[in-house]
């Protein structure tokens, strides 16, 4: 099993610019995307709202910000389009990378519950190649590909305590389940003399960590938040046996958020993740990059549906780079999104919905332009 999988990273570490550029895609080389934890409101502000937001497992001390029992899930569609030397290829992923629950229990405890995608792992790639196996000047051509379908999901139970209307704190603790399932072809159109190979590699992993914030109004209109992230061990498994260890990449965010306009907040914020810290997990999957994160945000009281609870109204820009490198080139991203927030039933269910346009840039000759949709229910007793 140990050698299957070393075979499997050695073909992670071919993929070379030449192969992305044929079907491949910048966000998803290394470890996997990295989608933020951000709610669907959050990315209508492209992230900006992502530290005040109690629907974003980022800041637990968030949970108790305008705090209601709530149970709440997200639905993300991702349309990806990547073009390099006239060439075009499309792909389409869809997941679910927010579910949790929010539970005040007095005035001054808020406890939650949320499960999150930490990377998606869900990837495919392929390519035709040409090879000479019998060094007899005879070419060979047979389909290469590699596809890979799993995730690591950020678990966290944290609880938030309000020491009065202008200062909150909130601690996290976090477990990171995940797995992935990769197969390995090599597709001969020539089946009478060559026989394909598939090769299926299982791995799984474990991770753990814990993390800290506060929400503190500083000026009337003017509130400051802060949140941590400390990693701890994170270990990959083949079937029962330990291949490599590293830790969870720690993360220090903040933001500020000002509303002094009536029915708006604007805000923003910055993030830096320490994804070096994977250490030999990231050497097996080339996810070597610190990154960092900046956004900018808008949220707006709009229409009164019937009179009732305004339709909310978002915008946002975010630029940040990610975490794994493509030979020596960064890959950074520039997202613009917007999005609403419906109230239904007197304000017991909200449906947000949210849309970013992403450009991923960094590698020379190539492009990847993405429309991420984003819906989000939320419902309160």
């Amino acid at each position: 099993m140990r050698n299957r999988f070393l075979l499997t990273a050695a073909l992670f570490a071919a993929l070379s610019p030449s192969m992305i550029r044929a079907q491949g895609s910048l966000s998803l080389q290394g470890l996997g995307y990295p989608s933020g934890e951000l709610s669907t409101r959050a990315l209508g502000t492209a992230g900006a709202l992502g530290d005040i937001d109690l629907r974003s497992p980022i800041n637990p001390a968030a949970i108790a910000n305008k705090a209601a029992a709530q149970v709440y899930a997200q639905y993300d569609p991702e349309f990806r389009t990547i073009s390099s030397g006239g060439k075009t290829s499309t792909t389409t992923t869809a997941h679910m990378p927010n579910v949790g629950g929010v539970l005040p229990v007095n005035r001054h405890l808020v406890l939650g519950l949320s499960a999150s995608s930490f990377l998606d792992r869900t990837w495919e790639t392929s390519r035709v190649r040409y090879q000479d196996f019998c060094n007899c000047g005879d070419s060979v051509q047979f389909n290469e590909s590699l596809k890979s379908e799993g995730a690591i999901t950020d678990v966290r139970v944290s609880a938030a305590y309000v020491v009065n209307p202008r200062l909150v704190f909130g601690i996290g603790l976090h477990t990171f389940p995940g797995s992935q399932r990769v197969t390995s072809n090599e597709l001969f159109t020539d089946t009478t003399r060559y026989q394909s190979i598939t090769q299926v590699t299982v791995v799984s992993y474990s991770g753990t960590a814990i993390s800290a914030g506060m929400l503190a109004a500083v000026l009337p209109d003017l509130s400051l938040s802060l949140s941590g992230r400390k990693g701890g061990n994170a270990k990959m498994f083949g079937n029962d046996s330990l291949l490599t260890t590293g830790s969870i990449p720690d993360r220090y965010a903040g933001s500020l958020s000002f509303t002094g306009i009536t029915g708006t907040t604007l805000s923003f914020r910055a993030s830096h993740e320490r994804w070096s810290q994977l250490g030999t997990l990231s050497t097996l999957h080339t996810a070597t990059v610190d990154a960092n994160d900046f956004s900018f945000g808008v949220e707006s009281a709009g229409p009164r549906l019937g009179g009732g609870y305004p339709v909310l109204l978002r915008l946002g820009i975010r630029q940040r780079t990610l975490p794994f490198d493509v030979g020596t080139d960064m890959v950074k991203e520039t997202s613009f999104g917007g999005g609403i927030g419906i109230p239904i039933s007197f304000d017991h269910v909200t449906l947000d919905m949210a849309v970013l346009r992403a450009n991923r840039t960094g590698v020379p000759d190539v492009s990847e332009h993405a429309y991420n949709l984003s819906f989000g229910l939320q419902v309160r007793p």
